[in-house]
């Protein structure tokens, strides 16, 4: 059988995941990833990896849900082998919590993970202003461990790696068979598609080993997401970004995440993506919050 020439562009979490689903279901597949970086220094390295889902309407809750049960019970079989510390995948549990009921208070997906209850007034004690939250447990996946092992698993089907800049898609045809493009962001410039755009937030890297529990509110710009290798503090928005006020940002997402007491922070602030085109800053700063 001829060998097929695939390429897949992008090194991310998608990029991994398609390319070792390629080599290890197609043996007759010769498989390149091609990327301008790999990790510690893909966009995945800096995400906090926790299993959601959101609804689309576009799509059929049907197909929503097969994709959801998939992603959910591959991750969670390598979360119970023996692969999980060297891999990245853990259980997470606890409160996606909402300032007003939601319009459907129990999701699609209510089935699909392990353990999903209403929180109790008791619980909702804790949040002032939250009237409605839910439980459940989920699974989290430390990128930083999860892209090396992919690659290692990658590598160990027979596919091979080539760190460079794509410029364009079509200047790969003539030494591939098929191109997969994982691009992310990159899908902007390569596919000339206006309609892929950053959305800039900023994270936080905490060190806060007390921290055991997930905290998400129910519209995703705010989460308290604990990891292996320290606790994720992320927020979204909408209001324009300037440099000179990068510590005013660290102290805003800090106060908004208020369920910290007694806190003091060493983080890393990072912005997602520049508002045109595909670069990224990223930028450390030690600076001291004391909370009472």
């Amino acid at each position: 059988m001829k060998t097929v020439r695939v390429v897949v562009v992008g090194a991310g979490v998608i990029g991994f995941s398609t390319a070792v689903c390629v080599a290890e279901a197609l043996p007759f597949c010769s498989v390149t990833v091609l990327a301008e970086k790999f990790s510690p220094d893909t966009t995945s390295d800096g995400a906090a990896g926790i299993l959601f889902a959101a609804q689309f309407p576009d799509i059929s809750v049907e197909r929503q849900r097969r994709w959801f049960k998939d992603s959910f019970d591959h991750l969670r079989a390598i979360a119970q082998s023996q692969q999980s510390p060297e891999a990245g995948p853990f259980f997470s549990s606890r409160y996606q919590i909402f300032k007003d009921v939601p319009a459907d208070p129990k999701p699609y997906w209510s089935d699909l993970v392990i353990g999903f209850r209403l929180m109790t007034d008791r619980e909702l004690e804790r949040f002032p202003g939250y009237k409605f939250g839910q439980a459940f447990t989920t699974v989290k996946c430390e990128c930083s461990s999860y892209l090396p092992w992919l690659e290692k698993r990658f590598r160990k089907a027979g596919g091979k790696v080539q760190q460079r800049k794509v410029s364009s898609l079509h200047d790969l045809s003539d030494s591939y068979d098929l191109i997969i493009n994982c691009s992310g962001l990159g899908s902007r410039t390569l596919t000339d598609d206006p309609q892929v755009y950053p959305v800039r937030g900023q994270v936080l890297k905490v060190e806060a080993p007390w921290l055991q529990h997930f905290i998400r509110d129910g519209d995703g710009k705010t989460y308290i997401y604990p990891g292996i290798h320290g606790v994720t503090v992320g927020d979204i928005s909408g209001c324009s970004y300037l440099f000179r006020l990068f510590t005013l940002y660290c102290y805003r997402i800090v106060c908004k995440c208020k369920y910290f007491h007694n806190l003091m922070l060493f983080f890393a602030l990072k912005q997602r993506k520049k508002f045109e085109g595909n670069s990224r800053f990223f930028a450390k700063f030690k600076i001291f919050f004391f909370f009472t």
